[in-house]
């Protein structure tokens, strides 16, 4: 039953009455400030007489007499026409003309006789009548007239008196309700008409300033909405085909209204009337509401709006009734996204208002104020209802699951009365559900070990009435999730047993640890369940509050810590991981949560892998945090690169990188990223170097493979990388490149990338040139080369792809391997099906290892091309040193002997020459000449190339670009030969720096690294003086002056008078010079060659 007035009294102090003007919806209008303010004072006052329940101040007055209703029913019915219009507008007269008069009692001596013999009918009363007994006598007159009557006319004529009161709406409201009984369709007209030419007029003109002539009209749709509530009410045996229509049109004035707490009330009022009626009309159960869930929004909208600080009507409460009276009109049921608004929107209206001893002290004191403690267990038992009517109409345990979901912010609440509500609420409707309901299940039901979790976080909490009501609530739910398990009785009864036994002790406060907590979880609950338990504890570390916290990490590590964790698990707590680590406040925790990272790696290292792999797109700071972690463990760290080879050699197909669709075979792409990033992380450096061979042959073989499957870059620029994406093939040379600079083996990789060797790789025509250019630079720096060949060998007799026979299969093979072994090795692959492989086999076959007497031949062939080198035409120069580097190569192992000093010496002469390509070829063959004489010759071709230091220095400076480039490669390898300091930082400088700077240091590494040589670089300097190529004069000139400025003491100390002699007089030989850069610069440097000399002398 709807309360009434005197039930629920309305005082009349603003501070709390008309809370809802303050706490207006964001699409609503506040009130005109155009209003005086006597008349907003006069309307607030006026809003007193508002209720919740219109029916009791009007038809419950009436129904006291409804046993004479028949006498006047046949009175009215015995009228003529002419004698009920008057009757009408006499009464519209009257209504008119009393209606602002105070009481509500008017005396029978002002009406007419005609209806005062219709008042001697309903009341034995001869001094005063009710007002509202007149709307009631027009309605009933209304609702027994025959078709003549002017309808239109009264009911328009009734709809333009005031609607300011409330007593006048619901009057108005009750009439129109009578005559719809029988006028239905003809009311319903009346009232669209009313809608359009006052209540959406008057809706449109409330952004523009009011006037006072506005107020009678200010609630009208209030009234609009009592007349359709009251429709329903008396037309309830046609109206379920209309319900449809009037809820709509409820809900577009409440949406297009300023919104108030008259709105508010009168939009409750009238569908606690279309509900009532509705729940009981048997058709119902069969028919369609379409517009229902949208009632219950604005009655959300309505809950939403009110005050969260105090507790003051039943709004909250009869709100939560219609609600559920409205949810069981729904058919097939209630929808998902519905249910879930009235939960978090009632839990939050509820759940957030002070705690209980607190709601009173936030009003003012008033004698007819309802006691708030009741008020407040009158509200929370509706919502108790609520919640129990959705679980029975679903009786499911996923039901269940759904409902309890929705307390999860308010469980993890800051406040303690807020998670006690909550607290509360989910265990009285758990007892119900046990109590009550027999609940089934249809799923796994993971979820809840998610509330299983929420409920334990509050184990510890600071409330002794929050612990001991989350213990309850995990007992019952355990107990409902081992129901239906007769097989498990014994269990269920052993959990109850330890429970109780928990509940004993914490009480006394004489334990605090939850490890037997632990186990009942593990003995009760499902593999899932389980899971999404691990993973809320884990989220549970994010919260602020450190004794959850704690508790959190405590439970977690005791699961971590017993053994059962399944694969599966391990995946899903791996990516809880990666959500959470960013997010921990403390650091004691995420560094205690990282130490879990290596335990787990150890128990389920092939899940550990594969979950990294399918988290890391794209490879973020936790997961490479996660990594580092697991690197420090050095068994562990083998077996995780293990792994991470055998995944990346799990070939992609081309479609997988196109639309990303099969994870499985995406897998090889990821391990290939990972690879990547492994390599620059400190705690990996030592496994990389152990599984050096694997990952070298693992990447080449994966650079061909993406070439077969046309998932090649082309657009690839070296150098230039784009850090937000690389392609996996761009990742796999930028791997490669990685593998040779972080394990400290950057001779190789300056090797190749000095000859432009990298963008070999670019390219399937030049793949097997950059194979067999990178297996010339391990080689020659040996760089694990006998570990590369072994595995090299193992990998190309197990593999069965063409593209493995293809690595390393070169001419460089032989050099480390038993003669038998490789003339073996080299054999089987004769019948291969590949024309290069069948090649490259025959030349291993010939190479001088194999067949040592070729030496010789190949030695006495290249004194031969020595003295045809004396030929000054480019093209047979050019020939006959690209056949005698092929040459010096092939001879590699025995080495050139005297050859090599004869081809150095000629080549030297080469350097100079005014033919760009020749010059930039011999610098270029000058660095395989100078390490081919073998150990014999070794002393003196080194003392050959420190001749070409100075030289090589200038060419750096030279015209041409590509000699410049095979300068800066024999340069190189000569810094390495001669084992220079700073050989790293010169690679660096030579690949990618230039200007002035640049030339400073290489400056500076050259000299620094020849302590007390000095002299002889100035020396060797004045012969590029007066060098015919003004880049090489330059460059010589900058040389001999910085060596004057920076060196000058050094000179002084190591040039003899003989070297000064000749130094003198070849610079004074400048002072008559033609040029006048040179003239220029003698004069520039004459002063500190005077000086030098002196001191020399």
């Amino acid at each position: 039953m709807l309360a009434t007035a005197s039930e629920v009294p309305q005082p009349p102090h603003p501070r709390w009455r008309f809370h809802c003007w303050r706490f207006h919806h964001r699409r609503f209008h506040r009130l005109s400030p155009s209003l005086e303010p006597e008349q907003v004072k006069q309307e607030e006052a006026e809003t007193e007489d508002n209720d919740l329940d219109s029916k009791a101040s009007s038809e419950n007055l009436l129904f006291v007499q409804s046993s004479k209703e028949p006498q006047l029913v046949s009175k009215i019915q015995s009228m003529s026409y002419s004698k009920r219009t008057f009757l009408l507008d006499s009464i519209r007269h009257y209504l008119k003309k009393y209606l602002e008069v105070e009481p509500e009692l008017l005396s029978i001596g002002i009406f007419n006789t005609y209806l005062q013999d219709l008042i001697s009918i309903m009341t034995d009363s001869t001094n005063c009548l009710d007002r509202k007994f007149l709307f009631y006598f027009y309605g009933l007159i209304l609702r027994e007239s025959s078709e003549n009557i002017d309808l239109k006319k009264h009911l328009l004529g009734l709809l333009d008196l005031s609607h300011q009161l409330a007593s006048h709406r619901e009057g108005i409201a009750l009439a129109i309700g009578l005559a719809s009984s029988i006028h239905f369709e003809t009311v319903w007209s009346i009232l669209e008409h009313f809608g359009q030419t006052r209540i959406l007029r008057h809706s449109i003109m409330t952004s523009n300033a009011k006037s006072i002539h506005d107020v009678p009209w200010e609630w009208a749709n209030s009234t609009a909405l009592l007349c359709y509530g009251q429709m329903v009410v008396h037309a309830k045996n046609i109206i379920l085909p209309w319900v449809d229509n009037i809820t709509s049109r409820m809900v577009y004035y409440f949406n297009c209204s300023k919104y108030d707490s008259i709105l508010k009330n009168s939009f409750l009022s009238a569908t606690i009337m279309i509900s009532t009626v509705l729940s009981k009309d048997p058709g119902a159960q069969n028919h369609t509401f379409k517009q229902i869930p949208d009632l219950i929004d604005c009655i959300l909208i309505s809950i939403q709006n009110e005050s969260q600080e105090f507790l003051a009507t039943y709004f909250q409460q009869k709100s939560l009734q219609v609600i559920s009276k409205l949810c069981s009109l729904l058919q097939p049921g209630i929808p998902t996204m519905v249910k879930t608004k009235i939960l978090s929107t009632c839990f939050e209206s509820l759940f957030m208002l002070p705690a209980p001893e607190m709601l009173a002290n936030n009003l003012v004191v008033q004698e007819d104020l309802p006691d708030v403690q009741i008020l407040h267990t009158k509200t929370m038992h509706a919502l108790d209802l609520l919640l129990q009517h959705f679980l029975f109409e679903h009786q499911t345990m996923e039901e269940l699951q759904f409902i309890l979901q929705h307390f999860e912010p308010w469980l993890m609440a800051s406040k303690p009365h807020e998670r006690l509500r909550a607290e509360q609420t989910a265990l009285r409707l758990l007892q119900y559900s046990q109590e009550n309901l027999s609940l089934n299940s249809e799923s796994s039901l993971a979820m809840m070990g998610h509330q299983i979790a929420l409920f334990s976080l509050l184990w510890r909490d600071e409330s002794e009435e929050n612990r001991l009501c989350a213990q309850e609530c995990i007992s019952i739910l355990i107990q409902l999730l081992t129901y239906k398990k007769p097989e498990e009785d014994h269990t269920c009864i052993h959990t109850l047993k330890q429970l109780k036994y928990l509940n004993i002790k914490i009480s006394k406060k004489e334990v605090r640890d939850c490890s037997f907590l632990v186990k009942v979880f593990r003995k009760n609950l499902s593999v899932k369940q389980n899971t999404q338990l691990i993973l809320t504890l884990m989220n549970g570390l994010k919260d602020h509050n450190q004794v959850r916290v704690q508790l959190a990490l405590e439970m977690f590590s005791l699961f971590l810590h017993t053994p059962g964790l399944k694969m599966e698990q391990v995946a899903e707590v791996f990516k809880g991981m990666h959500k959470v680590l960013p997010s921990i406040k403390f650091p004691n925790v995420r560094l205690s949560l990282l130490k879990a990272i290596p335990e787990l790696g150890r128990k389920h290292t092939q899940a550990v892998v594969e979950v990294l792999l399918s988290i890391a797109q794209p490879m973020d700071r936790q997961i490479m945090e996660m990594w580092k972690v697991m690197g420090m463990d050095r068994n562990l760290r083998k077996r995780l690169m293990t792994l991470l080879f055998l995944k990346m050699k799990t070939h992609p197909s081309g479609e997988a990188y196109g639309n990303v669709k099969d994870k499985t075979e995406m897998m090889s792409i990821e391990a290939l990223n990972t690879m990547y990033e492994l390599l620059y992380l400190q705690e990996f450096r030592l496994v990389i170097h152990w599984a050096f061979s694997s990952i070298l042959l693992g990447l080449l073989t994966q650079l061909h493979y993406f070439f077969e499957m046309n998932m090649v870059d082309m657009e690839y620029v070296d150098d230039s990388l784009n850090l937000e994406y690389l392609s996996p093939f761009r990742t796999c040379l930028e791997a490669l490149k990685g593998l040779f600079w972080t394990t400290n083996n950057w001779e190789v990789f300056a090797y190749m990338k000095l000859q432009q060797g990298w963008l070999l790789f670019e390219r399937i025509n030049t793949f097997q040139q950059g194979v067999t250019l990178l297996s010339r630079a391990i080689t020659h720096y040996k760089c694990k080369t006998k570990n590369i060949l072994n595995y090299a060998m193992k990998s190309m007799k197990k593999s069965p792809y063409e593209r493995d026979h293809l690595l390393l299969n070169s001419k460089e093979v032989p050099w480390y391997m038993f003669r038998s072994t490789i003339r073996n090795f080299l054999t089987s692959f004769l019948g291969s099906s590949n024309e290069v492989v069948r090649i490259m086999s025959l030349q291993g076959l010939g190479s001088v290892l194999l067949q040592p007497e070729k030496g010789n031949l190949l030695r006495k062939q290249l004194s031969g091309l020595i003295v045809e080198l004396l030929h000054r035409e480019e093209d047979t120069i050019l020939i006959l040193m690209n056949i005698i580097g092929e040459i010096l190569h092939l001879l590699t192992l025995q080495g050139a002997g005297i050859n090599s000093l004869r081809v150095a010496e000629q080549l030297f002469d080469l350097f100079d020459d005014e033919n760009e390509r020749i010059r930039g070829e011999a610098i270029f063959l000058y660095g395989d000449v100078i390490h081919s004489g073998g150990k014999k010759f070794e002393h003196k071709l080194k003392l050959h190339a420190f001749q070409c230091l100075v030289p090589l220095l200038f060419h750096l400076a030279d015209s041409c670009p590509e000699v410049v480039g095979k300068t800066k490669f024999t340069f190189m390898r000569l810094a390495i030969l001669f084992n220079w300091g700073f050989r790293k930082e010169l690679f660096s400088t030579l690949a990618w720096r230039e200007g002035k700077g640049a030339e400073n240091d290489i400056f500076l590494y050259m000299v620094e690294s020849n302590f007390g040589e000095y002299h002889l670089f100035l020396l060797q300097a004045f012969m590029y003086v007066k060098s015919p190529q003004k880049n090489l004069q330059r460059a010589a000139m900058k040389f001999i002056g910085g060596m004057l400025h920076e060196y000058f003491s050094d000179l002084c100390f190591y040039l003899n008078k003989s070297d000064m002699k000749l130094l003198t007089k070849n610079f004074e030989d400048l002072r008559r010079d033609q040029d006048p850069s040179i003239r220029k610069f003698y004069l520039n440097y004459s002063k500190d060659i005077y000086e030098l000399s002196q001191y020399v002398s």
